[in-house]
């Protein structure tokens, strides 16, 4: 694949223009093949050097479709079936969307709540239920050590494309400059992606499914108030305690309250318990 073999260094201006202008070309081109996104991809490449990438299209609440991932590259195949599967409603570009974020180039970090990366959450939210496992789940195979962008696409009808690409931060991550060369041509390939998935929906699209938004947002209502499921689903999003403070408009021991009575009445001490009873909760899904 183009994208694992390009050299990293930084490009001047003319070899931008250059490399876009073949690329946008090929794209084109490619416009009405079945392959045309792993083409768009390949095609991506040729403007800034990644190593993986996935698209999904995100329709309301509901299950995010897959359109096109090249995980298989680094084993991580099952990454994009646990994602779909349940992890997503975890996810802050999910998230985001639902709070109508618009077309652009976004860092993942910078979407995330303040806690994420530190929460148990962020270990382990791309984990896949399994009724064999003791605790519930098992934690599958997403590439570590990545950063990911985002390209985000405005399509029809308040559905959004997610192109996501990511990076070995091994190799330095995404630089300001290189996501300034995307957030430049995002509006040809949002076009160019629009034209796409106005032919591909009907093919592509599986009904919408909203159980796991379901179980999310119904996630303790038996036993919690109403405030304390506020609180447990900010805990699950990875909001620190002085976020879920700030966004509620309470106090930090009003907050430390409200999490202390919803663990003992949910029977668990830890968010990493308190993780893996919400994904116990999905497994009937």
């Amino acid at each position: 694949m183009a994208t694992r073999s390009m050299v990293r260094g930084v490009m001047d201006k003319k070899s931008v223009t250059v490399e876009w202008n073949r690329a946008i070309a090929a794209i084109i081109d490619g416009l009405d093949s079945e392959r045309f996104p792993e083409l768009l991809i390949d095609q991506l490449g040729r403007l800034v050097a990644f190593d993986l990438a996935a698209i999904f299209v995100y329709r309301g609440r509901s299950r995010p479709l897959p359109v096109y991932d090249n995980f298989h590259l680094a084993g991580a195949q099952q990454g994009i079936t646990a994602y779909v599967e349940s992890s997503y409603v975890l996810n802050p570009f999910y998230q985001a969307y639902l709070k109508g974020i618009g077309p652009g180039v976004y860092r993942i970090r910078d979407l995330a709540p303040d806690a994420f990366f530190e929460s148990e959450n962020y270990k382990s939210y791309r984990a896949l239920p399994r009724a064999s496992e003791e605790i519930g789940f098992i934690t599958d195979g997403w590439p570590e050590g990545m950063e990911e962008a985002l390209i985000v696409f405005a399509l029809e009808n308040g559905e959004v494309g997610e192109l996501g690409i990511y990076r070995d931060l091994a190799s330095g991550g995404f630089s300001d400059g290189e996501l300034s060369r995307i957030a430049a041509v995002e509006p040809v390939l949002g076009a160019i992606f629009r034209k796409y998935w106005a032919a591909a929906a009907e093919s592509k699209a599986s009904p919408p499914d909203s159980r796991v938004d379901d179980a999310f947002a119904s996630f303790g209502e038996e036993i919690l108030t109403n405030r304390e499921c506020e609180v447990v689903r900010m805990i699950l999003h990875g909001h620190s305690s002085e976020s879920i403070c700030f966004n509620l408009d309470i106090s930090l021991g009003t907050v430390k309250s409200h999490r202390k009575n919803a663990y003992a009445k949910l029977g668990i001490t830890s968010q990493s318990e308190l993780l893996s009873l919400f994904l116990q909760s999905l497994k009937a899904l």
